[in-house]
């Protein structure tokens, strides 16, 4: 069957809900399908009670739906199990979990690239404050990949306890080598952490035959609710972790000056939890199974293609990333030189209903690095047509050649 984005938007009730709009912010959080919103409202509606704490009607649905939204999570990504699957609020909390739960030596070492999103860079520089770690970057090449002779030299110089790394960046669109570049941490002896925010839609994650130790990503980037991410984990590393909070549900029982914490990965989720959004989770990854992730990033590159063609030929347009679509997703982020991107962002959202980022994209060390001024980023769904791209290239066109 032909890939119709038209057809898709139909499940999408913000497009019934609002006149005409252009909306390329996909990267920040996706819209949602109608499956999703139902299977949300339907908690709220008809067993709006907690989970695993009561034995009536209610509490027993809304366990077995969350407990359901977890299985379907681990088979999505091959975990081996759902004990190996936490919820969190989001990539961001699930990071933090395991920069809060490892047990740092003063003197262990991790190390991430130079351009990750501050969900990425900013607890492991804390631990360097707090706990005496060291951290590194190892620079990407010129597409934007890590050099996988370049990598092996770093770890075999420095003993690295854990490497943390993007799969696709949310800057670029670009992903890494993961599979080389994980096999290669993993024979020097590190822990590896892939932050898969940007990827859940576009690429296939199989954590066994990665044989990643940790992967992190928020639901609201992949049609899902907001406030919902998930953590993986493999099951013995999960269990030897410190949890990040103490409360209610992580533990079995206490004392006044003791407690027996739960079995993972009840542990690490304290307190009432987002039970409508994880529910909502498990329809989200039915939906994007639905439209198949192949399809979805086939569309997005072809979209970007047209996009990166027009863009590459104009003088002042500096794209930021591979030039080549292929290597980038549904991301294309790029500056034009003498204008301010922030200032054309407004334009464009109040001229012409067209939503689009501008900034650094929560990578402010990057940018500064390499003396970058805020740039323009448009990232596609699969709801997003040719004609949406085209009206995009008519309207941005005399913005940059005649300002």
């Amino acid at each position: 069957m032909k890939f119709d984005p038209m057809k898709i938007r139909e499940d999408f009730p913000v497009y019934k809900n609002n006149k005409e709009f252009l909306y390329f912010d996909n990267a920040c959080t996706s819209l949602r399908p109608q499956q999703v919103i139902s299977a949300m409202n339907e908690y709220y509606e008809e067993h709006p009670s907690c989970h695993n704490r009561a034995l009536h009607l209610f509490g027993v649905k809304t366990t077995k739906k969350y407990e359901d939204s977890r299985k379907a999570i681990a088979k999505f990504i091959n975990a081996q199990s759902e004990r190996e699957i936490v919820f969190t609020r989001n990539t961001t909390e699930a990071i933090n979990i395991i920069a809060k739960g490892i047990n740092w030596q003063v003197g262990d070492k991790i190390l991430t690239t130079e351009m990750e999103h501050n969900s990425n860079l900013l607890p492991w520089q804390f631990l360097t404050k707090e706990k005496g770690v060291e951290l590194n970057h190892i620079s990407l090449n010129e597409d934007f990949d890590i050099n996988l002779e370049d990598f092996e030299r770093e770890l075999s110089e420095k003993k690295y306890r854990l490497v943390s790394l993007h799969h696709t960046s949310n800057v670029t669109g670009s992903s890494l080598s993961v599979a080389p570049l994980v096999r290669m941490a993993k024979k020097y002896g590190a822990l590896v952490l892939l932050d898969c925010a940007q990827a859940m839609t576009t690429s296939k994650i199989d954590v066994q035959e990665l044989d990643v130790d940790f992967i992190a990503f928020s639901f609201h980037k992949c049609f899902g609710p907001s406030g919902v991410g998930a953590l993986y984990g493999k099951e013995s590393i999960l269990s030897s972790l410190t949890p990040m909070l103490y409360g209610g549900e992580t533990v079995i029982d206490s004392t006044y000056d003791s407690c027996t914490f739960s079995d993972i990965p009840f542990r690490f989720e304290a307190g009432l939890q987002n039970y409508s959004g994880v529910i909502g989770a498990k329809a989200c990854i039915e939906y994007i199974e639905s439209i198949g992730i192949q399809n979805i990033k086939s569309h997005l590159t072809h979209l970007n293609s047209i996009l990166t063609e027009f863009l590459l030929s104009e003088e002042r347009v500096q794209i930021i990333g591979p030039r080549d679509a292929n290597l980038r997703g549904g991301i294309i982020n790029f500056s034009v030189e003498g204008l301010d991107l922030g200032q054309i962002s407004l334009v464009l959202d109040k001229s012409h209903r067209i939503m689009v980022r501008s900034g650094v994209h929560c990578c402010h060390s990057w940018y500064h690095e390499k003396e970058l001024k805020p740039s323009l980023r448009v990232s596609l769904g699969p709801y997003n047509t040719e004609d949406e791209v085209l009206k995009f290239i008519e309207v941005i066109k005399p913005i940059i050649r005649y300002f």
